[in-house]
């Protein structure tokens, strides 16, 4: 048997959901090769992968053709990839060693979202993986009920650390942790988003492959906080099948779009009902609104989840309850989120590289197609989208040029989420360092400094 023949029939071997050979996906771990047996670990990159087992058997018909190949031992194995985004050097030190992170979400209550998150989140840690769940559904947390969690009240933080409530396999924190059930919680939006920031940077998760994250309906603050303070790898949008409930959950889709955070796909919750003991299908909120919105966002239907008695009876008692349909919707979750990571560093949103010049008075950024961009400090600075320099309801500069100091320096770029960027600088004038710049909106500022530069020659 030789190891580069081995090795080509292998490379052969595609994966179709990402459309690369096995080898340049780096799936084919400690070959052995003896006298008669080769053996080898195939590795995917995510747990719950519907297509373990096909590739394995196309593993075995790929050798079949090599000289003396003997026995063949294939062991089924994964490791979970971190998205590339969790590296930046902004990441609370609480989310090192989380790899992804995932949004569970919707337009509107009612839909089933914590029961979605629950359920799915169970799967994957039946499956193995390490998994935590952090309910900022701050107004009205129902994930500790449903994890047998109802009457766990938090202790005081060590050192400003919380840590984390173990139920089922998973990690669990909640607002409802802090709160005593009978006391409705009555904040202002600044308020809430400060405690989400808390969860995210004061929770000791540990090491995660995946960390979900049940949203509160609608697209308000603790929304955008989320998608502002880390990167997320996905969400995945809950509706129900009416439509109604799917034309509002369409809004949160679009926030998710506008900061550029990716849809994984949509989850049709409560889709009929079978009363025990009868085979009829009762579709009592209507039918096909999930599949009508993937549809017109051409985005993957992951699953619809029936209503079942044996799954509202599970929740309500905290209890597991493992059901093969859910299975299959998590494994198509773990589909799109590796997809995610895995072509993360091509997506033209966001840059290679982002480095100062010229003490500060020069912004360099490199962009995925390798197009580089010069842009003076002074016109980042100029070009500040915020309230302050721009008027919200005509979109007319307020800034002046005059306004700006001209050897204004940036003294720190602070990623934002996925999508873009703020700087802070030596100025200490209002909305200096107040404004996100988009990725989309600064490639637009390096095309119009390259333009400007060529009419000045």
């Amino acid at each position: 048997m030789d190891a580069k023949e081995i090795t080509d029939a292998l490379a052969t071997v595609t994966d179709s959901y990402f459309n690369k050979d096995i080898i340049s996906l780096g799936y084919v771990k400690g070959m052995s090769i003896g006298k008669d047996t080769l053996r080898f670990s195939l590795r995917l990159p995510a747990p719950l992968m519907p297509n373990h087992d096909e590739l394995a058997q196309k593993c075995r018909d790929a050798l079949q053709n090599v000289k003396n190949i003997g026995e063949v031992e294939i062991k089924k194995d994964w490791e979970v990839q971190r998205l590339p985004s969790l590296n930046a050097p902004n990441i609370p030190n609480s989310l090192k060693s989380v790899k992804n992170i995932i949004a569970i979400a919707s337009g509107k209550g009612g839909v089933g979202k914590s029961t979605v998150t629950v359920c799915i989140a169970e799967a994957f840690a039946k499956a193995g993986a390490k998994v935590g769940i952090l309910d900022i559904d701050v107004y009205g947390p129902s994930i500790p009920n449903m994890v047998g969690l109802g009457d766990h009240q938090l202790g005081g933080s060590q050192q400003g650390v919380l840590e984390p409530v173990e139920a089922h396999g998973m990690k669990i924190m909640s607002m409802g942790f802090l709160a005593n059930k009978d006391t409705p919680v009555v904040w202002r939006g600044p308020i809430a988003s400060q405690l989400v920031q808390q969860f995210l940077g004061a929770v000791d998760w540990g090491e995660l492959d995946y960390l979900f994250v049940d949203m509160p309906p609608g697209t308000g603050d603790i929304q955008l906080t989320l998608s502002q303070s880390v990167p997320l790898t996905g969400a995945v949008i809950v509706t129900t099948p009416q439509e109604i409930a799917h034309t509002i959950a369409e809004k949160g889709l679009r926030m998710f779009q506008q900061v550029k955070i990716p849809i994984l796909g949509i989850i049709e919750n409560m889709a009929g009902f079978t009363p025990p003991g009868s085979d009829e299908v009762f579709h009592i909120f209507g039918e096909g609104g999930g599949t009508s919105a993937a549809e017109e966002f051409e985005l993957p239907l992951l699953g619809k989840i029936a209503l079942k008695q044996e799954l509202r009876e599970a929740m309500d008692n905290g209890t597991f309850i493992e059901d093969d349909n859910i299975k299959s919707i998590a494994s198509l979750i773990a589909v799109e989120a590796m997809a995610i990571v895995t072509n993360e560093e091509l997506s033209p949103f966001s840059p290679q590289e982002m480095n100062l010049a010229n003490d500060g008075q020069t912004l360099i950024i490199k962009w995925q197609d390798d197009t580089e961009h010069i842009i003076s400090s002074f016109n980042i600075r100029f070009m500040c989208p915020c309230a302050h320099c721009v008027d919200e309801i005509t979109g007319e500069k307020i800034i002046k040029e005059t306004d700006i100091p001209a050897n204004i320096k940036i003294m720190e770029s602070i990623p934002v989420g996925r999508y873009g960027v703020k700087f802070s600088f030596n100025d200490p004038s209002p909305g200096a360092g107040a404004g996100i710049y988009t990725f989309t909106f600064l490639r637009q500022i390096g095309e119009e400094a390259v333009q400007k530069a060529s009419f000045e020659v």
